[in-house]
């Protein structure tokens, strides 16, 4: 792998949260990201990973990680790094669903309203 590859491959798994991260606050309410709540987050998004990468390993269609940093330290089939992925990205499925559910909210409450909405 060419050495300007080599540095772009972390960005793939940058995490979006900034992306709903300000229109959740607005019109969140009550599903706010509380200090146990995010502890909860991270530790089942770290939970998830491990049993995913589990899975994986046994199964017989497997993914194979070639990344160009430490592939000797793995765990299961993942290299050790890979699982610092998981907790923010269990993190950014919170968000994305805090969103999904205010806009569903303001969507339905336009509707009842009798206006026509556009999206």
């Amino acid at each position: 792998m060419p050495p300007a590859h080599r540095a772009a491959t972390g960005g793939a798994c940058v995490p979006r949260i900034h992306l709903s991260a300000r229109s959740n606050q607005q019109a969140a309410g009550e599903e706010t990201l509380t200090r146990d709540r995010a502890i909860n987050l991270l530790l089942s998004g770290l939970l998830c990973g491990v049993l995913w990468e589990f899975w994986n390993y046994w199964s017989r269609a497997k993914w194979i990680y070639t990344v160009p940093i430490m592939q000797q330290w793995k765990i299961f089939e993942m290299p050790v790094p890979g699982y610092l992925g998981f907790p923010p990205f269990a993190v950014e499925c919170f968000t994305m669903c805090v969103f999904v559910r205010a806009l569903y909210a303001s969507l339905t409450s336009e509707r009842q309203r009798g206006r026509t909405i556009a999206l």
